[in-house]
C-alpha cells in the first residue's frame, strides 16, 4: 500500500488531467480560422476522442501501479477524468449542467483508452507513441467542422390523468398563474441547475395570442398560439431570443434557441377518459444540432419529460385541489 501511495505512482493521472485542461482550454476557444481549428466543446473530438486520449496517457504512467493492482490500475483514468471536470466546476469554467451529462461518456472512453493504453505501453512504453497520440484530437477536429453539424428533431410526450372538469383543467394549462416554491417540486431538472417555472401569462385564448412563459434566473419564452380547439386542444410556437438570456440562466452549450438546443413547440391534448376525469398529454419538439444527437438526444429527452412531468403534476395538484 505504501509503495502505491508514492507520488511518482500518480504521474498518470497528473499528467492525464493536465492534458485534459490544455485540450478543453483549446477546444473552448471554438477557433475555425487559427493554427489549431478546434470547433468547440460541442464535438465527437473533445467529447469522445479527448478522454480517450486521457485514458492512454494515464496508462502510459501506470506501470507500476499496474505491478500491485491491475483493477486499480484499469481504473485509474475515472481518476483522471473527474480531476478534469471537478477542476472545470470549480474554476467555473463549465456548468453543474454539461459536467453531469458528460461524465458517462468521458468515463466510459477514458476507461476504453486505459484499457487499450494497457496494451499499448504495458512493458514496451514509447514516448514517440503517446506523442504522437496527444495530438490525435487536433488532427480529428478540422475534418469534423469541414462537415458541420448534424440537426435533428426530436419529440417528447407526457401523460396525466386528472379528476377534474374539462373546464377547471383549461383554465390551468391556457394560463398558469405562478407557482409557489412547494409546487416546485425538486426534480432532476431542477437539481441539474435548469431554472424553475415561475408562471404562464397569456393575452388572449385564440389563435395568434401571446403567452410568456417565465422562469427563475430572468428566463422567459414567447409562446404565439398556432392551433386551439376549446376544452380540447391548445398549441403553440415557442422562440427564444439567446441574447435576452441572462448567462446564469443557462449553460452556454445548453442554451435554448442557442447553436447546439432550441424548443420549438409544445402542445396540451385533453381526452375524457370517464366522467370528470381527463387524460391530459403534454407534447413538444425540440431541436438538437450536434455530432453526438444519439448522447445528447438522450439526455435532452430526458430532461424534457421531466420537465413535462414537473408541470402536469403541477396542473393536476390544482385541478384537483378545488374541484368544481
Amino acid at each position: 500500500m505504501k509503495k502505491l501511495l508514492k507520488t511518482k505512482n500518480f504521474k498518470g493521472i497528473i499528467f492525464g488531467i493536465l492534458y485534459g485542461l490544455t485540450a478543453r482550454a483549446l477546444f473552448a476557444m471554438e477557433t475555425d480560422f487559427d493554427i489549431i481549428p478546434t470547433y468547440g466543446l460541442m464535438t465527437l473530438s473533445f467529447m469522445f476522442v479527448v478522454p480517450f486520449i486521457i485514458g492512454l496517457i494515464t496508462a502510459y504512467y501506470n506501470e507500476e501501479v499496474l505491478k500491485a493492482s491491475r483493477i486499480l490500475g484499469l481504473a485509474m483514468p475515472l481518476f483522471s477524468i473527474l480531476g478534469v471536470i471537478l477542476i472545470s466546476v470549480l474554476f467555473e469554467w463549465e456548468g453543474i449542467i454539461c459536467a453531469l451529462m458528460a461524465i458517462p461518456i468521458f468515463a466510459i472512453m477514458a476507461l476504453i483508452g486505459g484499457f487499450i493504453g494497457i496494451k499499448l505501453f504495458y512493458r514496451k512504453p514509447s514516448k514517440l507513441n503517446v506523442s504522437f497520440l496527444l495530438f490525435i484530437p487536433f488532427l480529428i477536429a478540422p475534418m469534423e467542422g469541414y462537415f458541420g453539424l448534424n440537426e435533428k428533431i426530436f419529440a417528447e410526450e407526457t401523460t396525466i390523468n386528472i379528476s377534474a372538469s374539462k373546464e377547471k383543467i383549461w383554465e390551468h394549462i391556457t394560463r398558469v398563474k405562478e407557482i409557489t416554491e412547494e409546487e416546485n417540486r425538486k426534480s432532476l431538472f431542477q437539481i441539474l441547475g435548469f431554472p424553475q417555472p415561475i408562471e404562464a401569462i397569456l393575452d388572449t385564448v385564440a389563435v395568434g395570442g401571446i403567452r410568456i412563459a417565465k422562469f427563475d434566473r430572468g428566463l422567459f419564452f414567447t409562446e404565439t398560439v398556432t392551433e386551439m380547439t376549446p376544452f380540447e386542444m391548445f398549441a403553440f410556437s415557442i422562440e427564444a431570443d439567446p441574447n435576452a438570456i441572462p448567462p446564469e440562466a443557462l449553460d452556454e452549450h445548453v442554451l435554448v434557441g442557442g447553436s447546439y438546443f432550441d424548443v420549438l413547440n409544445g402542445k396540451y391534448e385533453l381526452k375524457e377518459v370517464s366522467k370528470d376525469k381527463y387524460e391530459l398529454k403534454l407534447s413538444s419538439e425540440f431541436r438538437l444540432s450536434t455530432n453526438f444527437n444519439f448522447y445528447s438526444g438522450f439526455w435532452s429527452s430526458l430532461i424534457m419529460r421531466d420537465i413535462q412531468n414537473n408541470i402536469l403534476k403541477i396542473v393536476k395538484a390544482r385541478c384537483e385541489k378545488n374541484k368544481r
